[in-house]
């Protein structure tokens, strides 16, 4: 039975090393910048020493990483007046320090050259906080636009004769009257029962909600003066509530992701220059938002042959979630494109976009006006939301096409925050990135963000990866990889880890007691990076999924049974507008075969369709894909306004046309998995056994077809399940007839699977996983003659094996049962904070102490570690007896829970994985005493318990009211399973 990842095997004579195409010069073993993790560094200010900002890119160099992304924070925007902002003052003068000024530039031409010397690669955010914005002229063009509506109720058969509400508020888009004729309270209403274009478990806040007559609503804005009166007589209207007269204004949102050095406190002079004033957020729904980024940067930031540099280290432009507050997202052009989109004008249906059609507060205001139409009004809101989609393709596009002139390209974390089809954006971006905090390190959530970016065939799905509220300083580097892995059974493939802060400890860096071993865990990432990254995707099923916005989290499946996973299938989904793609074809019954190669679609009976979307499924189906039409036949479209009711009739009659075809199945029942069995689609991971029956596991697929190998991430996930625990045995089908290989991701080796069975078209093995652990099977589909000897079953008591040089198999049988080594020395270096916390320059200051433990425990139960954070140095010895006849032995550490490296005899051992730290340590054994020596480190939380709340960052500390975070919860550091010695004996069976 393969096990996992847990014995290193030296096999120098037998390794494989698989051309690295996406990372040239580099393989498996040792991954390239390009291709491994990179860390988030937050900056506050121009202000920050350059030599510092240097030092920092070696050190991340060093531990493995490939590289940094820089962002500038100030103070998340500015002080919290700003609506998101940190800190109570700025420390220094933004003027001087601002982003984009001279200062700027300084530290941005430092960080470029330290990262050419490190060796190393770089991304930047187009803004100085969440990638929004650049220093420009107010108002000008290409800055973001908001729109903000006024209205005035009027008595029944009344009418109105004045100045329109809001005059003088911005340029009057529409003035519209209507007649309301309810209103009502409605509490915490499920979204998607009144908005099919919406995401399940979306729920909005308690509101009044007031019903407009749709064929009341009267666009008069030809009637408005130039001094803004309107007279309009409602005589002979005498049913409903009462008369509204509604005037909505489009204006400069004004807002700042940095705020100007007037704005804020703290030693600030007045700026000289519009470069000195803060940096406005621009248009992101046309392409002049986005020149307005590139044009500043070109001119003021990569002149001086700073572009020339980049395009040597230069990876990643990068743009974080759109955190921009609007009533409405807007750009100038918007209702005129509207109109050429859908046939229709938005002036009279303005009103009833007021509310999920925006970011923050006033996204989700106390009043909320829909129509009596049967949607409530939301085919407009759809319709709206779709011509939004396209103006931030525009910026989107022109951002990309811009940076891959220097760079490898543009990333962005696409759509977060704003209305529209975030599967349909996309594409639009060279890699485009999620989160695991936004998306809840939901599995089925990555799905959906990582289907339409394969079908385009991006080679990149990132993630800004670690964020976790209220795990400030307590984070462990075994969570992290948690983190990592349920990411990875998504398709993410890549990672900016969140984050490295300048001269802070917090969150990564230096300054953590852990730093020096970081480098383990790393390339743990970098070498799993690299798999995912070669070739192409490989899934088994589609799911169409068209929603016209997403919530601010995604928390819950969208396909929610688990049928899928338990038998192994794994599935993406798709937007119907990603059909339009180059790869979105159907050849033999499949769909994307040079991409996902998707064996079969599910439409589910509640999904929302589109006209076009239902085209391209009914060609599908007329190409022989099996489509599966899960609950029934879905009937909701949501742009019936953009169409007749001739071309949404003739849809219908197309959709139930192509029930009749073989290949088309309608079920009663929303799972799946039966219904695919029934028909004869197997995944290419079918798991045919699991002991215990509820384990879940994850495979991941990706083909090189340049090297003609299959390879497959293969990941026990025990979400919530304490770290030492959730061990699973579970045996695999795996379709595809190569040579099987383990990659083993911790030591770079790769050794061949020695249990496993052939079918004519399948190979099975089974394989043993602890709580959390991941492995990487590659099946070398060239030359399968070269097979080494391999065993159909293994004997129970087989704990490893290895190969001889001329390939005879030898398997490593218990020869005693596992003893618990003792009596261990433990050195505790403390690190303990600076005397002055406001000079933090100098790191923690250290000193060590000696305990005696019998056994192990946790540093919470001995004396005098309760509040201590540092590392830790365990040392013991034991006897190998001299007339031993075992061959060697495995040891065992039981789990991990932050990082481990260990020495035996004064060798050090391989990486160990943190979630089964196993070894063999034949070759380091020797007759007699044996010395074995561990060195673990621990997070930073338990030393600040104590001064919790004397910590401050620009004056303010974490338990202040803005930041509302408690003291860390307590940390069981330390060494504390059982560390076992099973000792083996060698069989050698031959060829």
């Amino acid at each position: 039975m393969l096990r996992g990842t847990t014995i290193a095997v030296l096999l120098s004579s037998i390794l494989y090393t698989p051309a690295a195409a996406q990372d040239e010069q580099h393989d498996f073993a040792n991954p390239g910048p390009r291709t491994r993790p990179k860390f988030r560094y937050w900056i506050p200010d121009a202000s920050v020493d350059t030599a510092v900002v240097a030092r920092d890119v070696k050190a991340a160099g060093d531990v493995g990483m490939g590289g940094m992304e820089l962002l500038g924070y100030y103070l998340y925007g500015g002080p919290p007046s700003n609506g998101a902002g940190r800190g109570l003052a700025a420390p220094v003068d933004w003027a001087t320090y601002g982003f984009g000024t001279e200062a700027w530039n300084n530290v941005f031409q430092a960080f470029v050259k330290a990262t050419e010397e490190a060796g190393s690669i770089l991304d930047f955010a187009v803004g100085p906080n969440q990638g929004t914005g650049v220093p420009a002229i107010e108002d000008s063009d290409g800055l973001a636009w908001d729109i903000a509506a006024y209205n005035v109720s009027v008595a029944l058969g009344g009418s109105f004769d004045g100045v329109l509400p809001g005059w003088g508020t911005g340029t009057l888009l529409s003035a519209v009257t209507g007649l309301e004729i309810d209103s009502t309270v409605v509490q915490r209403l499920d979204q998607l029962a009144r908005d099919p274009g919406s995401l399940p478990g979306d729920l909005s806040i308690n509101r009044t909600q007031i019903t407009l007559s749709a064929a009341s609503l009267t666009d008069v804005t030809s009637q408005v003066g130039l001094d803004g009166k309107l007279t309009v007589d409602f005589a002979g209207n005498s049913t409903g509530i009462n008369h509204t007269v509604f005037a909505v204004y489009m204006f400069h949102t004004d807002y700042r992701a940095q705020d100007g050095p007037l704005d804020i406190g703290g030693p600030q002079s007045a700026p000289r220059s519009w470069l000195q004033n803060g940096s406005w957020s621009v248009d992101h729904f046309s392409a002049r938002g986005a020149n307005v980024i590139s044009s500043f940067w070109d001119n003021y930031i990569l002149n001086n042959g700073t572009k020339e540099s980049l395009k040597e280290v230069g990876n990643y432009a990068w743009e974080d979630s759109v955190e921009i507050e609007a009533n409405v997202f807007w750009t100038q052009n918007l209702s005129a494109s509207f109109e050429s989109d859908h046939g229709y004008s938005i002036n009279k249906w303005l009103p009833i976009l007021f509310h999920r059609n925006g970011h923050y507060e006033n996204a989700n205001p106390s009043v909320w006006w829909v129509t009596d139409e049967a949607d409530e009004g939301n085919g407009h809101i759809a319709d709206y939301r779709s011509t939004l989609g396209k103006g931030y393709h525009a910026y989107l596009t022109t951002l990309t096409e811009w940076a891959e002139k220097f760079l490898v390209g543009f990333s962005a974390q696409i759509s977060y925050n704003m209305p529209m089809d975030m599967l349909s954006r996309i594409p639009d971006v060279t890699a485009p990135e999620c989160e695991s905090l936004d998306f809840s390190d939901l599995i089925d959530g990555y799905r959906q963000y990582a289907g339409p970016g394969h079908l385009a065939e991006r080679q990149i799905i990132s993630s800004e990866c670690g964020a976790v509220r209220g795990e400030g300083f307590v984070q462990t580097l075994p969570e992290l990889l948690w983190h990592v892995k349920r990411s990875y059974a998504g398709s993410v493939n890549n990672f900016v880890f969140h984050g490295f802060n300048y001269q802070y400890s917090n969150m990564h860096g230096p300054s953590q007691p852990a730093w020096i071993d970081y480098a383990d865990q790393m390339n743990y990432v970098a070498r799993n990076n690299w798999v995912l990254q070669a070739g192409v995707p490989k899934l088994d099923i589609a799911f169409w999924q068209k929603v016209t916005t997403y919530p601010g989290h995604i928390q819950l499946r969208t396909y929610e049974p688990t049928d899928l996973e338990s038998r192994g299938f794994t599935y993406e989904y798709l937007s119907p507008d990603n059909f339009a793609l180059t790869a979105a074809k159907v050849v033999d019954g499949v769909l994307a075969p040079d991409a996902q190669a998707f064996q079969a679609l599910v439409v589910r009976a509640n999904d929302s369709l589109t006209v076009d979307g239902v085209a391209k499924l009914v060609e599908f189906a007329h190409t022989g894909l099996p489509i599966v039409l899960a609950g029934g036949i879905p009937s909701s479209y949501i742009d019936t306004y953009s169409y007749n009711a001739m071309d949404t009739r003739k849809s219908k009659k197309s959709l139930h046309g192509i029930t009749t075809l073989p290949n088309v199945h309608v079920t009663d029942d929303y799972h799946v998995a039966a219904t695919l069995a029934s028909i004869g689609i197997r995944p290419r991971t079918q798991i045919m056994s699991t002991s215990p029956s509820n384990a879940t596991i994850f495979t991941t697929w990706r083909h090189d077809n340049a090297t003609d190998i299959d390879y497959i991430f293969v990941y026990n996930d025990a979400m919530y399940i304490p770290q030492g625990q959730g061990a699973a045995n579970v045996t695999i089908d795996f379709q595809s007839t190569g040579v099987p290989f383990e990659y083993n991701a911790w030591t770079g080796e790769q050794s061949p699977v020695a249990a496993y069975s052939t079918t004519a078209n399948s190979t099975i093995i089974p394989i043993s996983l602890a709580g959390n652990q991941s492995t990487i099977i590659a099946f070398h589909c060239t030359n399968t003659t070269a097979r080494v000897p391999y065993a159909e079953r293994m004997p129970e008591d087989v704990v490893g094996y290895s190969y001889t040089d001329n390939d005879s198999l030898v398997l490593k049988h218990v020869h005693s049962y596992p003893s618990s080594l003792s009596n261990w020395t433990l050195i505790a270096e403390h690190w303990d904070p600076p005397a002055d916390l406001y000079n933090i320059s100098a790191g923690a200051t250290k000193h060590n102490t000696t305990h005696h433990l019998p056994q192990l425990i946790s540093w919470q139960q001995i004396p005098g570690l309760q509040n201590v954070s540092g590392r830790g140095y365990y040392s013991t010895t034991f006897d190998w007896p001299l007339n031993t006849t075992a061959d060697g032995a495995l040891l065992d550490f039981g789990w991990v829970y932050h990082t481990l490296r260990a020495t035996l005899n004064g060798r050090q051992l391989p990486p160990l994985d943190v979630t089964s730290p196993k070894i063999d340590v034949g070759k380091c054994l020797i007759p007699g005493v044996n010395k074995l020596e561990a060195v673990v480190a621990t997070p930073l939380g338990n030393v600040l318990i104590p001064i919790w709340y004397q910590l401050q960052t620009s004056g303010e500390g974490p338990g202040s009211p803005d930041a509302s975070t408690v003291p860390p919860p307590v940390g069981q550091y330390g060494l504390q399973a059982d560390v076992m010695l099973t000792s083996y004996r060698e069989v050698n069976v031959g060829r």
